[in-house]
């Protein structure tokens, strides 16, 4: 009986070992990084520290699955993925888009020694991506003071993008591009 088994099993194991083999591979994406400047080290900033949360998203996005909607499915993409979940990836590429624009505080998502100078905090409500190439963002923000007493500035955007999602990469590329629209919404010109 032991043989007859092996006789049985052994050429599925041999076809799903195959078909695995045969199946494309799968690939990484990572949010842009900010670019670096190859001139001479930045001046250690003199300005506030700005600690930004971890970015707050539907949990069905919060996976690293590159998603599109069709109608009223979601679709994961087969052949690629975020390097890591995308709010991760997405607060890392928030707070590199706020430092750049306010090269005169320390913007970071890490928590520094002392108590902040701001807290900001972003809750994205929707991120989709249709098949179809349309996309829409809904996200709402606010800057806490910490050290300072000052009022909480609340805000929030609502906007839409047609951009390419032939491929993994494309997508990739365009949930940048809403995420960099995203960031330029958030006004910081209010931290002293």
């Amino acid at each position: 009986m032991n043989g007859a088994c092996h006789r049985i099993y052994a050429p599925v194991a041999l076809a799903l070992l195959l078909a695995a083999c045969a199946s494309p591979a799968l690939k990484l994406y990572a949010l842009p990084a900010a670019p670096q400047d190859p001139g001479p080290p930045p001046q250690r900033p003199t300005g506030p520290v700005v600690v930004v949360d971890r970015v707050s998203l539907p949990a069905y996005l919060d996976t690293q699955d590159l998603v599109v909607r069709r109608g009223d499915v979601l679709e994961r993409s087969p052949t690629g993925r975020w390097a890591s979940r995308l709010s991760v990836g997405a607060t890392d590429f928030l707070t590199d888009q706020l430092a750049m624009r306010r090269p005169d505080a320390l913007v970071t998502n890490a928590m520094p020694a002392g108590e902040p100078d701001y807290e900001i905090r972003i809750h994205v409500s929707k991120f989709d991506v249709t098949s179809s190439g349309a996309a829409a963002v809904v996200a709402d923000w606010q800057i806490i003071p910490r050290a300072t007493r000052g009022p909480v500035v609340r805000d929030q955007i609502r906007f839409t993008l047609q951009g390419s999602v032939e491929n993994d990469q494309s997508i990739a590329r365009f949930e940048a591009q809403m995420l960099e629209k995203l960031a330029a919404a958030i006004d910081m010109s209010s931290l002293r």
